[in-house]
C-alpha cells in the first residue's frame, strides 16, 4: 500500500511539474509578444536615419526649383538655408500686383509657401500709385532698401508711366531705383516683370518690349507673364481685365499669379 500511495504521489508531483512548466513557458510567449523585438527596434532606427537623410536632402529639393533665379539669389538662398534664417522675396511696383488680400499678389505668396516653406522663405508686398519718377522724388527706394529683401520682383510702374513718361526716362528711373537699392542693400538682386496687358494698346506694347530690352542687356532675370495672357488685340483678353482696364479681373489675377508662380519654382532641368 505505501509502494501504492508513494507512486501516485510521484505520478501526481510530474504531472503538477508538467503543468506548471507548461504554464510558465505560455507566459514567456505572451510576454516575448508583448515586448518589441530587436528586429523591430532596428527596423525603427533604420526608419528614423532614413527620416533624417531625407531631411538632409530638402536643401537639395528646394535649390532644385531655382532655375530662373538671378544667380546671385540661388547663392543667398544656400546660405540662409544652412544659416536657417528665411529668404525674403519682395514684391515691389503699382497697385495692380495686389495687396495681402487681393490680386495676383495672394495666390503667389500662397504657392511659394506652400512649395518652400514659411522656415525657408518670407514673402512681402509694397505698392505704390506712382509714375517711376515720382517714385523716386519721393525716396522711395530707401523705403524698399529697409526691407532687406534677398530678393525683388519688381513690376516698375511702366503702365502708370504710361502717357507721362517717355521710354527713355523710364528706363533711366528704373536703373536708379535698382542702383539706390543695391548701394544699401549689395546682397539683393532683382527680377523685372511688366504689368498687366491691355486691350489694343498702342505705344503700351512697345515700352514694355523696351523694358524686356534692357532687361537682356543688363543680364537682368525678366518674368514676361505676358505670354500666358490671350492676345491683348483680340476680344479674348477682355474678359481678363475689368471693364475700365484699370487692373486684371479674377480670371486675369490667376493667368498673372499663375505665370509668376511657374517661374519663380522652376526646377532644373540639370538636376
Amino acid at each position: 500500500m505505501a509502494k501504492f500511495l508513494t507512486a501516485l504521489l510521484g505520478i501526481v508531483f510530474l504531472v503538477v511539474l508538467y503543468l506548471g512548466q507548461s504554464h510558465w513557458n505560455q507566459q514567456m510567449t505572451a510576454s516575448a509578444k508583448s515586448k518589441p523585438s530587436s528586429g523591430l527596434y532596428q527596423a525603427s532606427t533604420t526608419k528614423t536615419d532614413k527620416l533624417n537623410l531625407e531631411e538632409k536632402g530638402i536643401e537639395k529639393d528646394l535649390l532644385r526649383l531655382t532655375r530662373n533665379w538671378p544667380s546671385d539669389s540661388v547663392n543667398r538662398f544656400k546660405e540662409t538655408l544652412k544659416a536657417e534664417k528665411t529668404f525674403k522675396i519682395l514684391f515691389v511696383g503699382s497697385p495692380a500686383i495686389g495687396s495681402e488680400t487681393a490680386g495676383p499678389f495672394p495666390l503667389v505668396k500662397e504657392h511659394l509657401l506652400e512649395t518652400f516653406g514659411e522656415n525657408y522663405i518670407q514673402v512681402a508686398v509694397k505698392t505704390f500709385d506712382s509714375t517711376t519718377t515720382q517714385f523716386i522724388n519721393n525716396h522711395h527706394q530707401a523705403e524698399i532698401a529697409a526691407e532687406h529683401a534677398d530678393l525683388i520682383v519688381l513690376e516698375p510702374f511702366i503702365l502708370l508711366n504710361n502717357g507721362k513718361v517717355l521710354l527713355d526716362k523710364t528706363i533711366k528711373d528704373i536703373t536708379t531705383i535698382i542702383d539706390d537699392v543695391s548701394a544699401k542693400n549689395p546682397g539683393t538682386s532683382f527680377i523685372l516683370q511688366p504689368s498687366y496687358p491691355l486691350y489694343k494698346a498702342k505705344i503700351y506694347p512697345q515700352q514694355v518690349a523696351g523694358l524686356k530690352k534692357f532687361a537682356e542687356e543688363q543680364g537682368l532675370p525678366y518674368l514676361n507673364h505676358w505670354d500666358a495672357w490671350p492676345d491683348p488685340n483680340s476680344d479674348a483678353i477682355k474678359d481678363n481685365l475689368l471693364p475700365d482696364q484699370s487692373a486684371p479681373s479674377e480670371k486675369g489675377n490667376k493667368i498673372w499669379s499663375g505665370s509668376i508662380s511657374q517661374f519663380l519654382i522652376s526646377e532644373s532641368e540639370s538636376e
